[in-house]
């Protein structure tokens, strides 16, 4: 059976958006001979079902009730480069906070060797921007967090379906308030505020 040579999306989006530098980026996509990890791949089960979701927002000054140029596509090669079966996915849902989710299933093939995960506007003029992009196996749970660079303290919490928990806190670093993401759009489900009497 032929290797497959997969590349991890997930990875190139933190790769380029994390603060390494071009000769540490080079390094890592194409890394000295002899050195035999490949820390940009991952593999895809053939014949297993996943899930694949994430967040959009398209640049747009009009209003609209979904959007219509945000693409996910997602392509499966055999060692040939002969397309096997590709899954194109749109957002779905109401827009949250201008914000609207894509979500969608798709199974592997058997005997794939390649494939290709695009994110895409389908619209020249319109910038599109993606979020909390994730795959995972269907029948798995996932979770998500985003921590302060600087604080390290907890900001936000992805949960089963990819909707986030906000945590937001005060100048001591108390936590003071949680918003929650729902369909509905985004609630506020905890608050609470503390002070110090100072007595003379």
């Amino acid at each position: 059976m032929q290797p497959h040579r997969v590349i991890s999306l997930l990875f190139f989006l933190s790769l380029f958006t994390t603060g390494y530098s071009q000769a540490e980026r080079d390094l890592i996509l194409d890394p000295e001979p002899g050195n035999t990890c490949n820390c940009i791949s991952f593999e895809l089960t053939q014949e297993k079902a996943y899930l694949v979701s994430a967040w959009v927002q398209e640049e747009r000054s009009d209003q609209v009730h979904t959007y219509e140029y945000a693409k996910i596509e997602i392509s499966f090669f055999d060692i040939d480069g002969a397309l096997l079966t590709s899954f194109s996915f749109s957002p779905s849902g109401a827009i949250i906070e201008g914000w609207q989710q894509i979500a969608g299933s798709f199974t592997v093939p058997k005997d794939y060797y390649d494939v290709d995960i695009i994110l895409k506007s389908t619209h020249g003029a319109i910038d599109v921007y993606f979020d909390d992009f994730r795959i995972q196996p269907y029948e798995s749970s996932m979770k998500s967090y985003v921590y302060d660079p600087v604080t390290l303290k907890l900001m936000a919490e992805l949960d089963e379906n990819n909707y986030a928990s906000f945590y937001e806190y005060d100048a001591e670093g108390g936590l003071i308030r949680v918003k929650k993401e729902t369909e509905k759009g985004v609630y506020t489900i905890q608050e609470s505020r503390s002070h110090t009497a100072i007595h003379p």
